[in-house]
């Protein structure tokens, strides 16, 4: 049995409708020295016998049954299976750039890192094909950089409007994490990707972003997306008190407003809640003591009130935005605009 270099994780379930597409995207990288783990977690469409035809056709592609446990307990089904010396994160209804991989283990001035993550394309259906955007655009986003424990804990904060860096696909060190331990935590429905890496980089695993928008994130009707609930807040709570490594004054300090954030977070869903049942006071005393509190709940409410005003108006332009038309392969128009997204992200 060989090692691959890199191991791409794929869980799966009723993704029939894209699953063809990402697996076709990992066959295809530049680098072929990899594997390709798919779990397919109880699903009842095509999506099994889909990824079994791929295994068909191409040994290097696995197909092996999910815990049918939840998000987490399927994510690390995916990792135990892995033999690689990477693992590489892939969404079934996601696309890689051919190149996605080979960008990503290329070496770096700074040398060997446990964690890497590139730049993001959204891209959805649109009245005229398809729109896209860089995820992460600015200046901040333009060069290779390595992302502190600070920085990525800040950009995490629940009520943050920036980039928030756990949502970057990453290439992770498989034998760093398994020296150390880590694996998903499977209390959690939400935030799991963000909580690894978290716990990665209080181990010690340094993180470099890279700027290639070589990731393609599909964004659809059925993209899974939570709202916020206390059973999510309390799990999340719950992880922090379980991180180890943080024993310096300025990330003890950090983890600190972590927790705080999560629970003012979690006095913003009470006040939602009591809103929803007209009872104003009791959540008005719910946001007056807490600042983040104070801020969701404002947040959420004024985005409730755009979102009725939208559906009388026509969505505008977006920025950073590319507009692709049907008659192209999928693939090959992502790639297209890959580079001129990228070059975009300051404007």
């Amino acid at each position: 049995m060989t090692t691959p270099l890199v191991s791409i994780l794929m869980v799966a379930r009723n993704a029939a409708a894209y699953i063809d597409a990402a697996i076709q995207s990992a066959r295809e990288q530049s680098i072929s020295d990899l594997e390709i783990i798919v779990v397919d977690d109880g699903s009842v469409d095509a999506t099994a016998n889909i990824a079994r035809d791929h295994a068909r056709r191409d040994a290097r592609v696995r197909v092996i049954p999910g815990p049918v446990r939840g998000l987490s307990a399927v994510r690390n089904a995916s990792l135990a299976e892995a033999r690689g010396q990477f693992a590489a994160i892939l969404d079934s209804d996601d696309i890689l750039h051919p190149r996605h991989l080979e960008w990503l283990i290329a070496p770096h001035p700074v040398g060997p890192v446990e964690i890497r993550a590139a730049n993001m394309v959204e891209f959805e259906a649109a009245a005229e094909g398809f729109d896209a955007r860089a995820f992460a655009r600015g200046s901040a986003w333009e060069q290779a950089r390595m992302i502190t424990t600070k920085e990525f804990v800040e950009r995490g904060m629940i009520g943050n409007r920036d980039v928030s860096l756990g949502y970057l696909k990453p290439l992770l060190d498989l034998g760093f994490l398994r020296q150390n331990g880590i694996r998903y935590d499977e209390r959690l429905r939400i935030g799991e990707d963000f909580d690894l890496i978290l716990r990665a980089m209080l181990a010690g695993a340094r993180y470099l972003y890279m700027p290639q928008a070589s990731y393609y994130y599909r964004k659809h009707s059925s993209s899974t997306s939570h709202r916020l609930s206390r059973a999510d807040l309390e799990g999340l709570l719950h992880a922090t008190c379980d991180y180890r490594g943080g024993d310096q004054g300025d990330v003890l300090t950090l983890l600190q407003n972590r927790r705080d954030n999560l629970a003012g977070a979690l006095m913003h869903v009470e006040a939602i809640d009591a809103i929803k049942k007209g009872r104003l006071l009791h959540a008005v005393r719910h946001m007056a003591t807490d600042r983040t509190a104070r801020r969701l709940t404002i947040a959420s409410l004024q985005e409730a009130w755009l979102k009725r005003l939208s559906k009388t108006r026509s969505v505008g332009a977006r920025p950073a935005s590319a507009s692709l038309q049907q008659n192209e392969a999928l693939p090959d128009r992502l790639c297209r605009i890959s580079q001129s997204l990228t070059s975009a992200t300051s404007r």
